[in-house]
């Protein structure tokens, strides 16, 4: 029975983190396009002005 407890809570962690690191990943890609979006648009507005 306890095997069998341990197996569960095992397979739980997997699936948990299968979950949580992807949503992870992508939230960081998101904020990274947000900071190189604005750095961008700030160059670009600087080589309009020049």
């Amino acid at each position: 029975m306890k095997a069998i407890k341990v197996l569960l809570i095992s397979i739980a962690a997997v699936v948990a983190a299968m979950i949580v690191i992807p949503l992870t990943i992508l939230a960081g890609l998101f904020v990274w396009l947000k900071v190189t979006e604005e750095t961008d648009d700030d160059e670009m507005e600087l080589d309009d002005v020049v």
